[in-house]
């Protein structure tokens, strides 16, 4: 392909409502890597088999693994996450305690298909199963990591749609819907 990552818009209302959904299926509270891997497993899921993530959000290797980068900065209250994305996030998770997060308050889950919302607590079930650290499964489970020595390195979509085999024409037509739609939110 062209050497341009595909890059979906991230959609602040799905990451709260997807993260609101992982906080009520492990009772209220979790601690973040649960949390960013869950999110990053269904979003990879949902890609292979919709053609879209869930929430839009960029997908990058770091030293723990793949990880949903702009909810990973809004789960730690970093000055990197959008201001405006992270006043609205506070309103229903609460600020980082230590390595754990809660649910303040349900947002509006309609933001979720049934579908989403049937492939995050699928993701959330295998992710609470696994008996190894979640960094070290993560390193095995997803081909697309790369060892970023420290740093971040994006994951571009089109990557895992050519690992799990995807015919390349498929692959062009996700490209140039995602090119659409973005193009078309940018005018909106």
């Amino acid at each position: 392909m062209g050497g341009a990552s595909m890059k979906f818009c991230f959609d602040i209302d799905k990451s709260i409502a997807a993260t609101a959904l992982v906080l009520q299926e492990a009772g209220g509270k979790c601690d973040l890597i649960h949390i960013v891997k869950t999110l990053y497993y269904a979003n990879r899921l949902f890609l292979v088999e919709h053609g879209r993530t869930i929430t839009g959000d960029r997908l990058v290797s770091m030293n723990m693994g793949p990880v949903v980068s702009q909810t990973y900065d809004l789960l730690k209250g970093s000055t990197a996450a959008d201001p405006s994305n992270l006043t609205k996030w506070k309103t229903f998770i609460s600020p980082r305690q230590g390595n754990f997060v809660r649910l303040i308050r349900l947002p509006d889950v309609q933001y979720l298909s049934v579908k989403e919302v049937e492939f995050l607590k699928n993701a959330y079930m295998v992710v609470s199963q696994v008996k190894t650290r979640l960094s070290d499964w993560s390193h095995t489970v997803f081909p697309e990591w790369k060892n970023p020595n420290g740093g971040s390195e994006d994951i571009d979509p089109a990557d895992i749609l050519r690992i799990e085999q995807k015919p390349s024409q498929e692959i062009a037509d996700i490209e140039d819907e995602v090119a659409c739609v973005n193009w078309l939110k940018s005018i909106a």
